[in-house]
């Protein structure tokens, strides 16, 4: 039996919540950024009027960028805490899911890992939450693609804003990069939603 019950309420829920928020405001600034990329590229003239604004945005993203990551662990271990409660024998601990997301090399199989695993589980209990797992498992794959395309891009561009800084293709180079900040964003934000759903779904089963 499931040691999960009425009294208890889900430890990921609260820092899930946050997250979501967070998650919404990186995309609104995400694609603030993106319009004033896309502004430098077809009107520079206009551009340098806003330049400020620009790196205003730039800032603000970075600082929620980087909150974002630390509610996203602490969801993240919690959430798989809920999983270790709701399921008889889940096979990945809280402590594991953040090694499969952080450790270089290693998370390269692990965050693929970590999220089919919830697929599966939620895939057999069927009606809403067998669609809600293969939400999950469709986005794994643009997940990887967005994280990848931006992490290349965004240093290729600031490695030839260093060396060549004249360079025209410049604003081309981080209009892309922006875009794939932007899908990337996006499509955390539906997969932090999915799986909250989901799990929120189980956890009424449970205790019903």
């Amino acid at each position: 039996m499931n040691n999960f019950n009425a009294s208890s309420s889900l430890k990921s829920a609260g820092v899930g919540r946050l997250l979501v928020r967070l998650l919404w405001m990186l995309l609104g600034f995400g694609i603030a950024s993106t319009l004033l990329s896309l502004l430098e590229v077809i009107a520079k003239p206009l551009y340098q009027l806003l330049a400020s604004l620009d790196a205003l945005v730039s800032i603000i993203s970075l600082f929620i960028s980087l909150i974002s990551i630390i509610v996203f662990f602490v969801w993240l271990y919690r959430l798989h805490a809920d999983l270790k409660n709701l399921f008889k024998e889940y096979p990945i601990t809280p402590g594991g899911a953040i090694a499969r997301f952080l450790i270089p090399i290693y998370s390269i199989w692990g965050i693929a890992n970590t999220l089919s695993t919830f697929a599966d589980r939620f895939k057999a209990e069927g009606d809403d939450l067998t669609r809600l797992s293969e939400q999950v498992r469709l986005l794994i794959g643009p997940l990887y693609g967005f994280m990848i395309g931006s992490n290349l891009v965004t240093r290729m561009a600031l490695t030839e804003s260093f060396k060549n800084p004249e360079n025209q293709f410049l604003p081309f180079w981080f209009l892309l990069s922006c875009i794939l900040d932007l899908g990337f964003s996006a499509t955390l934000l539906q997969l932090t939603k999915t799986m909250r759903t989901a799990i929120t779904q189980k956890a009424k089963r449970a205790i019903s």
